[in-house]
């Protein structure tokens, strides 16, 4: 017991000195942007545990399975981050997030009768769905002063469709370029 109340309060005051920030953070992708508020947790030498909480606009147009794909919902994400990663300034990072999204799709279908001519029609319809996004990165932090500071990131992680209420619609790959902007205390 005395061990465990150790370790815990090791933790408690590593945390009390380590450095902590707030950021304004903004991602853009092919399909889109995600604005957020992102936190970073000191827990030691050079490493952050970080949380995000935002909001995904999408307009995939037709990179996801239907003809065009638009959409919006809030979200979360927890990750990892170490800086002085190979230099000075440079940080490399893990996260995840989860999105809850609500995508209104069209598609076209041909239908054919049993003589021709042959017409087009459009089908609409929404679909809810909760991604889990895991990401890899770097990022650049530019000190303004002791408190301020302007990051630069490139990510590049996996969208996956882990819950889908109505048609199927994209995921995959994503390339995400970001801008935060942070106060450290």
């Amino acid at each position: 017991m005395k061990q465990i109340l150790f370790v815990i309060s090791v933790l408690f005051t590593s945390t009390l000195f380590a450095q902590n920030s707030i950021q304004l953070e903004t991602q853009a992708y092919p399909a889109g942007i995600i604005p957020g508020v992102r936190f970073d947790f000191g827990i030691g030498n050079s490493s952050y545990l970080t949380s995000r909480i935002g909001y995904n606009f999408t307009d995939r147009q037709d990179f996801g399975k239907n003809d065009n794909e638009k959409g919006r919902g809030p979200g979360f994400g927890i990750g990892y981050a170490k800086s002085d990663f190979l230099t000075q300034n440079l940080s490399a990072h893990i996260r995840t997030d989860l999105w809850f999204m609500d995508i209104d799709w069209r598609d076209t279908q041909t239908i054919c009768g049993t003589v021709p001519p042959c017409f087009e029609q459009d089908i609409t319809g929404t679909t809810e769905i909760i991604i889990l996004q895991p990401t890899v990165g770097i990022e650049y932090n530019f000190p303004f002063s002791t408190n301020l500071f302007l990051k630069p990131s490139l990510s590049f992680g996996y969208e996956i469709n882990i819950k889908t209420e109505g048609r199927k619609v994209g995921e995959g790959a994503i390339l995400l370029i970001g801008l935060n902007l942070g106060y450290r205390f």
